[in-house]
């Protein structure tokens, strides 16, 4: 089978922007030289990606979704480790919260980690900076935190410096007229986060902010835990089944009361599920008694900056904290790619009323749905996408798709952008057996409002 077209042909198909003469010319040389350089300096740590096929897809999802522990569907985590796997919140690791020129952002696992300083308190980060400090705090696998940095700093970041914010603008952001608008993760709706999520309200029912904690869908995630109302919530127990269901409520809601409800980029087809996937894979404490991680009341309200107990919650925004005495999972089981893949997957498929590709037309519960069959040009229906590698292909012909539809600029300028991903996802399609999905027909989402909604969102950005 071909492999999938590459992301340079991607961008010259359907595009009109017209090439600025005056643009920098060194532009395509210094995306190159910085992604071959954070590679090499990747390899030379030692920091190899796991190599792993594509997994096979099971057909009792629903069960495998409730059996499965909170290591990941991958490889699991025979044994815990002490040593191996605490982590540090002391010395240059101690909390301390973000100062007034300090960046955080809609995710509490990355608030955290800047907090604590595995990354930059400034909030901005490297590629570099971001695998290495999410490697070591949450055993985070290098190839997807190169994929994601990498993606961020395309979408919504400092292709110039190679930095990306984790939450709003960067001080300094030299390609801001050509590369979106370099706003971070803050400002990034449809481009990396989108409606439906864990923790924060859909952009257009909140005024454009889709970056701050919700209490109200916070309260009603932490009541799948269980019935445990004490101020530690040591009794309540979060498991990726639970988060499923509650995905699948979250949408249900999302389509009855945001009119600009929208699924089908990346951000909402893949981020968006993933992250409820990551609290459960990250944020879970890993123990003698429970090699395989738990995450109960206490750390997951550590981890979101909230105290206090049920029906009094309270938020304190920006102050996202790793907890005491906690232990991430073993060197030996990273979560990389392949969990994503397979981790979205049987969630789509325990759940499949959640596979949903379009939107709300300007009104509630006026969703209207697009066919697999459409958007592959009839390559992939709803029962072949899940066959041998067909998911994970189209995860990142989604991911692909939108590097030139969010980008504002010259075709030049996107040229660059995309001259400086590829290096990071050639090797990754290299391992994959794709069908041709070169007629994914991402116009079909233009009816729906919330494709093409991008808001400023208000001043409460931290």
């Amino acid at each position: 089978m071909k492999l999938l077209p590459t992301l340079a042909a991607l961008v010259t198909v359907g595009l009109a922007f017209p090439v600025i003469d005056n643009l920098d010319a060194d532009a395509h040389q210094k995306a190159g030289q910085l992604a071959a350089r954070t590679l090499k300096i990747l390899e030379e740590e030692n920091f190899q990606p796991v190599r792993r096929s594509a997994l096979p897809l099971p057909e009792d999802a629903l069960g495998i979704s409730r059996a499965e522990t909170n290591c990941g569907p991958t490889i699991p985590c025979p044994y815990f480790d002490a040593k191996d796997q605490y982590v540090s919140v002391e010395g240059e690791y101690a909390y301390a919260a973000p100062a007034p020129d300090e960046i955080r952002g809609p995710c509490p696992g990355l608030n955290a980690a800047a907090n604590h300083g595995y990354l930059p308190r400034s909030g901005t980060a490297t590629i570099e900076e971001t695998v290495r400090g999410l490697n070591k705090l949450y055993n985070l696998g290098v190839e997807l935190g190169a994929v994601l940095a990498a993606y961020a700093i395309v979408i919504d970041g400092d292709l110039a410096g190679g930095s990306w914010s984790i939450g709003g603008p960067q001080q300094s952001d030299p390609l801001t007229p050509f590369f979106g608008n370099g706003q971070g993760l803050s400002y990034s709706h449809n481009s990396y986060e989108g409606d439906g999520s864990i923790g924060r309200l859909d952009a257009f029912t909140n005024n454009g902010d889709a970056h701050s904690l919700s209490i109200e869908k916070f309260e009603s995630v932490y009541k799948t835990g269980g019935d445990d109302t004490s101020e530690n919530g040591f009794d309540q127990r979060f498991t990726i089944d639970k988060f499923r269901a509650q995905y699948q409520e979250v949408q249900k809601h999302s389509i009855a009361t945001n009119p600009y409800y929208f699924t089908g980029a990346f951000s909402t087809v893949v981020v968006v599920p993933a992250a409820y996937n990551f609290v459960i894979n990250f944020m879970s404490n890993h123990s003698e008694e429970e090699p395989s991680g738990y995450l109960d009341g206490y750390n997951f309200k550590q981890f979101f900056g909230v105290t206090g107990k049920p029906g009094s919650f309270v938020w304190h925004k920006g102050q996202e904290r790793i907890p005491e005495n906690w232990y991430k999972r073993p060197t030996i089981s990273p979560y990389g790619l392949a969990d994503v893949a397979a981790d979205v997957g049987i969630g789509y498929l325990a759940y499949p009323e959640t596979l949903r590709f379009g939107g709300n037309t300007g009104t509630v519960n006026s969703f209207t749905g697009v066919a697999v069959e459409d958007l592959t040009g009839g390559v992939l229906n709803a029962k072949t996408l899940f066959e041998g590698d067909n998911f994970a292909c189209f995860i990142f012909v989604l991911l692909q798709q939108g590097i030139p539809h969010f980008l504002k600029g010259p075709l030049d300028a996107i040229n660059s952008a995309t001259s400086f991903f590829d290096p990071f996802l050639t090797p990754i399609l290299g391992k994959l057996e794709c069908p041709e999905l070169g007629n994914f027909d991402q116009s079909l989402f233009n009816q729906f409002p919330g494709y093409k909604y991008s808001p400023t969102g208000p001043a409460t950005n931290y």
